[in-house]
């Protein structure tokens, strides 16, 4: 009983700080992927919209035509994405040009491998948007993950019912196991 105090104490004042730490740690993560973003019209809205739900490398690790980033908003609309139609714009516009096919990075070898899909850790709602599945396709894969344990080659992927392989042969290169 000698001990419930001191260890209350730390509990106390530990956890808050080691929680506060942790929650500063990603922030700044968070912030120097940011940092590194081009500067321009739209960045400030892209940043404060998109974070909201996920980490910026999400956008920064990827390469679409004006449709793909069109698609990929509307769907994150679709998840709960808040703007008004003239940010949702800015980001369009911003991502397109920063993030766009012929941007400076779609060909660099260091952008396509920034962007790796952790196929046994992502959530559904992040395979819908990496792999291009469907929501019920991205259920079905966390569910069969949940069921079977980790994948291990893209061959077990292809195990999962009821999702086109040809969705995991397109991305065979940015899978990671």
């Amino acid at each position: 009983m000698k001990h419930v105090k001191p260890v209350l104490l730390s509990l106390t004042f530990g956890l808050p700080l080691l929680v506060w730490g942790v929650s500063l740690g990603s922030a700044v993560s968070a912030q120097s992927a940011a940092d590194q973003m081009p500067a321009g019209p739209g960045k400030d809205i892209t940043v404060a919209t998109c974070t909201k739900c996920h980490s910026i490398t999400n956008i920064t690790g990827q390469h679409k035509d004006r449709d793909g980033w069109t698609a990929t908003i509307t769907k994150m609309v679709g998840y709960g994405a808040t703007g008004s139609d003239e940010d949702f714009q800015a980001i369009l516009d911003y991502v397109t040009k920063n993030y766009g096919l012929d941007s400076a990075g779609a060909a660099a070898p260091a952008a396509a491998a920034a962007h790796k899909i952790a196929v046994n850790t992502e959530p559904a709602a992040q395979l819908v948007t990496d792999l291009g599945l469907t929501d019920d396709e991205s259920k079905a894969l966390v569910a069969y993950r949940d069921k079977n344990g980790n994948f291990k080659t893209i061959d077990d992927l292809k195990k999962v019912p009821g999702i086109d392989a040809t969705k995991f042969d397109a991305h065979a290169a940015d899978l990671q196991f």
